[in-house]
């Protein structure tokens, strides 16, 4: 325990007895200490408002104010409540005792006065009140720091008990510093239920380590809001080792928690759309190399050998040329708008489109590949459907549908393109009579990263990068696009556009 040198230390002594003053004056200075004396309570007092002693030994039988009066008095006082008192009696009596306690004494000493004892008595109660003055002063110093804190500060004594709790607890908690004091299970009670068990385990068992605890968790707000908490906290001793509980900082953290959710997030996206373009690239690379194939040999064999070709033999040499290069620059146009969709780069100019008109010049573009395989293209739309969208975007959606409803319909097949009011929407239906899709293939057809790529009922090539653009176009309008189909039964596309309100 560290020891504590009393020499000087200021003692008033309180006695109407002459002998026993001076007495207490020889053996009191003899032992190093500065003494005052006063010889009637009324006197102490007066000196007490000039001169403020460490300890007080005062007599309890004494004409005029009585010992314990005065001590009530000097404990009154904010200046002078918190010197030890030490009572000088003859008095033996139990109730005498319990009287002097309960006016604030701290300590008895018998008349006639071994001084051996007394003095220990005072060694002991001066140790303790600078105990005390140095804790408080720490406490002080501590609450000066904590008040200003920015974070939720507080002291909890191993009773779980609150020594302090700074203001910033309602800043972060939603909760007054004095509802923690009143309430000390509120602490365990805001953890968030899935984190309390193991975090109040921790704090709890911190009490019977000297090793620091770090800890982050969530706790729920008054008004019910999750926050995420640093935790920071550390058992406080004395230099004698003394416990004085555990003092702890808690920072609110939730909005780097939610930055580094939102960057661990867009980690995995990143490295998700890494992965799907390395597939679509993948892909996109293998449906290019077959009609470049094709471009390739028909065109190497037409050089080779132009001089022994017939008539007929050049034209179908160039008729697959011309379908290979526009299977190719298809490829490339579809490649390059996605690529500015990507980016960001595409213009989106909404303005009131009527929709039957719109349907008919697609219908119209598209007639020479429907008449190769005999098919029907029915425009069904009603007249004067109005939607709102950006014109070429939805000349793309349709180019796109229609032209996989032929590539798809077998030879004198038809496709039918209607239309139904849906509340503030309208619902364009195209429909064919093709070959349809396997229901495992319906699930990919919007995913980059398992783009299909499957021959029409003539043997026609593409990609199925038109659909991801269609999805991409439609979604920009502000619509939904849905693929309904069964192998045999064809195909059914439904998208959904905002409709134009007059």
């Amino acid at each position: 325990m560290k020891q504590y040198n009393h020499s000087g230390s200021k003692i008033l002594v309180v006695d109407d007895d002459a002998t026993n003053l001076k007495y207490l004056l020889i053996r009191l200075t003899q032992a190093g200490y500065e003494v005052t004396q006063s010889q009637s309570g009324n006197e102490a007092l007066q000196m007490l408002q000039t001169f403020l002693p460490d300890l007080i030994l005062l007599d309890i039988k004494m004409p005029g104010l009585d010992g314990f009066e005065v001590c009530r008095i000097v404990k009154a006082m904010e200046e002078t409540e918190d010197i030890p008192i030490i009572f000088l009696t003859a008095l033996t009596d139990t109730i005498d005792k319990i009287k002097g306690f309960q006016a604030g004494g701290v300590d008895y000493v018998t008349k006639p006065i071994n001084f051996d004892e007394l003095n220990a008595r005072i060694n002991a109660h001066l140790t303790l009140i600078k105990q005390h003055r140095e804790l408080k002063a720490s406490e002080a110093k501590f609450q000066m720091l904590a008040d200003f804190s920015f974070d939720f500060e507080y002291w909890l004594n191993d009773m779980n008990k609150f020594n302090y709790v700074s203001p910033s607890a309602k800043r972060i908690t939603g909760y007054e510093a004095s509802d923690f004091e009143n309430d000390p299970a509120l602490l365990r009670r805001i953890i968030h239920p899935e984190d309390r068990e193991k975090i109040w385990k921790d704090i709890e068992s911190g009490f019977d380590s000297t090793e620091p605890i770090m800890r982050q968790f969530r706790i729920v707000t008054k008004s019910g809001e999750i926050k995420w908490i640093a935790h920071k906290s550390l058992i406080i001793t004395d230099k004698d080792g003394k416990n004085y509980g555990r003092r702890a900082s808690n920072q609110d953290i939730t909005t780097l928690k939610l930055v580094e959710d939102a960057l661990r997030q867009s980690e995995q996206e990143l490295k998700a759309a890494n992965h799907s373009k390395d597939e679509f690239l993948s892909i996109l690379a293998h449906d290019l190399k077959s009609p470049f194939t094709g471009l390739i040999g028909l065109s190497e064999m037409m050089n080779n050998y132009y001089n022994e070709l017939n008539s007929d033999e050049i034209r179908e040499f160039s008729s697959g040329i011309y379908e290979s290069a526009k299977v190719i620059y298809a490829l490339i146009e579809n490649l390059l708008t996605w690529t500015r969709i990507q980016s960001g780069k595409l213009e989106f100019e909404p303005s009131e489109t009527n929709l039957r008109d719109a349907v008919r010049d697609v219908v119209f573009a598209s007639e020479t590949s429907a008449l190769k395989k005999n098919i029907t293209l029915l425009n069904e739309v009603e007249p004067g459907v109005s939607i709102i969208c950006d014109r070429n975007m939805l000349d793309m959606i349709l180019r796109n549908i229609i032209s996989n409803a032929i590539k798809f319909t077998y030879y004198g097949g038809e496709v039918r393109i209607s239309a139904g009011l849906a509340g503030n929407f309208v619902n364009l239906v195209i429909k064919d009579s093709g070959m349809g899709i396997t229901a495992e293939n319906l699930t990919k057809l919007f995913k980059m990263e398992s783009i299909i790529s499957t021959t029409g009922t003539n043997k026609e090539q593409g990609s199925g990068m038109g659909l991801l653009l269609t999805k991409d176009f439609v979604e920009i309008q502000g619509g939904t696009i849905l693929i309904e189909s069964e192998p045999g039964e064809g195909t059914t596309v439904s998208i959904s556009l905002p409709l134009h309100k007059k």
